[in-house]
């Protein structure tokens, strides 16, 4: 269970005390030090299933996507993926800006029924907030695939009465971003840090990352103390600051920052700054959003970001809806790649950095041939 009030841990939550000593020490840091590395290279496009007519079961049709907000970086970059996708097989696709409401995310639903769209992406939203809205849009026979809510090898998620929300969820590497995030701290600090832990419980990708963000400080870290706090989504701008400040002030041994997505990044360095902490405290996170890298090429505040192709989720995501809208059968995960970026390798992104720089791009070629657009 996430912590959501500020609270001290030593592997689990608890009274503050002196970290125990634990198994951690030179082999439990070396085992970190290995994961990371594992993640270095430059990843490769694994097929997600079996070609399809996308380019002549979808041409033409309207994809109505809503995300979980308009306000941060990450969206835009998806979305940025998902437009080049949909111009490939030549689909039209509508974008739903909005401030990170449900009842935002529910008139979305709505107006893409009434405009009789054919297919409806949900984009990183808890579903559960949406149930009647979903059930709308089966009635009027539109599709609803559900992004990047649940993390690989976990189900799409299902109602109280186990019916499955939508007709196709795509998954995103959220628990081997947890466990490089925590790696990261485990390798640097040689297995003791105080850590702040910023989390988002309205994504419910944040489960599976905390759940194995907590699993692997228990393997490599056991002398790591941690706090856990949850800002929303919607809130980030508003309450980040004040959160990363106080935890400064209340502990000044606190050494590591993970704001689990890297949205957050700019409201905590900015924070860190303020304090004259900047020479103590470094910051690990996830996505790989370019503004987040330009803080890695920069500063040296970001230490490490477990990033993404932001144009490959976008592709993904419209794999599983071209999939969907073309009869054929959904696949179980798009198997988009994580790539570890630190001062080392984070210049392969670009100056300054790009979308889609620092992956290669044989995912392009590889959908493209999936859809029966290149041969």
């Amino acid at each position: 269970m996430l912590v959501v009030a500020l609270c001290a841990v030593t592997v689990g939550c608890g009274a503050r005390g002196k970290p125990e000593p634990g198994p951690a020490g030179p082999q439990t840091v070396a085992g970190a030090t290995a994961q990371l590395d594992r993640f270095r290279a430059i990843p490769r496009f694994v097929a997600p299933g079996p070609a399809f007519a996308a380019a002549l079961r979808v041409r033409g049709k309207t994809i109505f996507e809503i995300p979980i907000t308009s306000e941060v970086p990450f969206i835009g970059a998806v979305e940025q993926g998902m437009r080049q996708a949909a111009t490939r097989v030549g689909a039209r696709l509508i974008t739903y800006p909005n401030q990170g409401r449900p009842d935002e995310w529910a008139q979305g639903i709505r107006t893409a029924i009434a405009e009789h769209a054919d297919a409806i992406t949900l984009l990183a939203q808890d579903p559960r907030l949406l149930a009647p809205e979903i059930a709308a849009a089966r009635s009027a026979g539109i599709p609803v695939v559900v992004a990047r809510t649940t993390g690989e090898g976990e189900p799409c998620q299902t109602d109280a009465y186990g019916g499955q929300y939508g007709s196709a969820c795509v998954a995103g590497p959220f628990e081997e971003a947890g466990r490089l995030e925590a790696d990261w701290v485990a390798a640097t600090s040689g297995g003791h840090a105080y850590v702040l832990v910023l989390t988002s419980d309205d994504a419910r990708s944040t489960v599976p990352l905390t759940r194995s963000l907590m699993d692997e400080f228990r393997t490599r870290c056991q002398a790591c103390d941690l706090r856990f706090v949850d800002v929303p989504v919607a809130r980030w701008a508003a309450q980040l600051p004040g959160e990363v400040r106080s935890a400064l002030v209340r502990d000044p041994k606190l050494n590591y920052v993970i704001p689990i997505y890297d949205g957050m990044s700019q409201y905590v360095v900015s924070a860190i700054t303020a304090q004259g902490a900047s020479d103590r405290v470094k910051v690990a996170t996830f996505n790989g959003t370019p503004f987040a890298l330009k803080l890695l090429q920069d500063g040296d505040v970001v230490g490490m970001d477990a990033g993404e192709d932001l144009a490959w989720v976008g592709w993904a995501t419209m794999d599983q809806t071209f999939r969907v809208m073309a009869g054929a059968a959904p696949v179980g995960s798009e198997h988009t790649a994580l790539r570890v970026f630190d001062d080392g390798d984070v210049g392969q992104t670009g100056t300054p950095p790009q979308v889609d720089r620092g992956y290669g791009s044989a995912y392009v070629t590889g959908y493209e041939r999936l859809w029966g657009v290149r041969h």
